[in-house]
């Protein structure tokens, strides 16, 4: 009797167990894991779109689930009652209030660092510069980008100015004292511009065709005045941030991924939006191709450090006792990139944008 052979059959076994442990374990690892992403319908979410088209989603294991919502208030609602996971095209400065509130809300990366916010007039208008706002009324929807970056510059150039029923920042005798008039709508602005009620007016992204339409003319970008402002940011709760690590770093990567494709197929970023939202192709390229729209997956925790400091300054927030750096991750987009970077060690792009996480982000 040969008593090798029961030797070496249980050793046979023990590889095949063994192996069959290992596939197991890479399935589990690489079992999809599911995020729901709220964004707004007019604006799109195009790294989304560009993930699903080229695959992105599919080989990083990720399954997003879009969830349109129109406004802020509906989307950190849905957020907070476990309804969404993450936000993505919702500014900075709303989610900031609400984390001067007392909310738990975590940054940890970006969708727009500056999102073509144009501030319009009636082409009889003057303007040729700050000055130009001196004793003037301005329209504008309240807490959104357009507005917290408008007050922040002209705040910065030391401009009095009022807004709402009685605030007022600087010296309240001030001949030429800028009046910010609030309304609900972007298109009640634009509309305020037309009739008259306001001087000028600024607004969101996407409604250039529509000033237009009204005889309106943009007048000036304020990014060109207050670069990298910090627009919409991609956040979460805290609490599903520190059990969802590994969801949001796949999503990272996707996103990265689709970054790096769409800085040479704008075009089709384009037509991709026009395919996925009810939007017009016209409306789609004025600001999908616009100079002043940056799509950037970055967390630019400098940039929306300033923006809290600016906003407490003219009375949208008070910090009190809390410490902004505990509501903003850059961890898990930094494994992400690093990541890439090894994946992919010829791409000009991943080395470019480790150079920018370092640059951008409080360390």
């Amino acid at each position: 009797m040969n008593r090798k052979a029961p030797i070496v059959c249980v050793a046979l076994l023990i590889v095949v167990m063994a192996a069959a442990c290992a596939m197991a374990a890479g399935n589990a690892e690489t079992k999809p894991l599911k995020v729901r992403v709220a964004a707004q319908p007019t604006s799109g979410q195009v790294f989304q779109f560009i993930a699903d088209a080229h695959g992105f989603n599919a080989e990083e294991a990720i399954d997003v689930e879009m969830v349109w919502l129109s406004n802020l208030s509906d989307a950190a609602s849905a957020l907070m009652a476990g309804q969404v996971d993450v936000l993505s095209t919702y500014g900075t400065g709303g989610p900031l209030i609400y984390i001067a509130n007392g909310q738990d809300l975590k940054i940890f990366g970006g969708y727009m660092i500056i999102g073509e916010t144009p501030v319009y007039g009636k082409p009889e208008t003057a303007y040729t510069g700050l000055e130009s706002f001196k004793g003037k009324r301005i329209g504008l929807t309240r807490g959104g980008t357009p507005d917290i970056v408008l007050k922040g510059i002209i705040y910065d150039a030391g401009y009095a100015f009022t807004y709402g029923n009685d605030v007022v920042i600087g010296d309240k005798n001030d001949p030429g004292m800028i009046r910010f008039l609030e309304y609900k709508k972007n298109t009640d602005v634009l509309q305020a511009i037309a009739n008259g009620e306001v001087d000028f007016g600024a607004t969101a992204t996407g409604y250039q065709l529509q000033a237009k339409e009204l005889g309106l003319e943009v007048k000036m970008w304020p990014d060109e005045l207050w670069n990298n402002h910090s627009c919409c940011r991609m956040l979460s709760m805290g609490s599903y941030l520190e059990k969802n690590q590994e969801a949001l770093y796949r999503l990272l990567r996707s996103y990265l991924r689709a970054e790096e494709y769409m800085q040479t197929h704008m075009d089709e970023v384009s037509d991709l939006v026009v395919k996925n939202l009810d939007l017009k192709k016209e409306t789609v390229d004025s600001f999908v191709l616009s100079p002043h729209m940056k799509y950037d997956t970055d967390p630019y925790t400098k940039s929306v450090k300033k923006m809290w400091e600016k906003m407490a300054n003219f009375g949208y927030l008070t910090a009190g006792n809390i410490n902004l750096d505990d509501h903003m991750d850059y961890v898990i987009y930094r494994r992400a990139l690093e990541s890439l970077i090894a994946d992919y060690p010829n791409s000009q792009f991943f080395k470019d944008k480790q150079a920018q996480f370092k640059a951008n982000n409080i360390l």
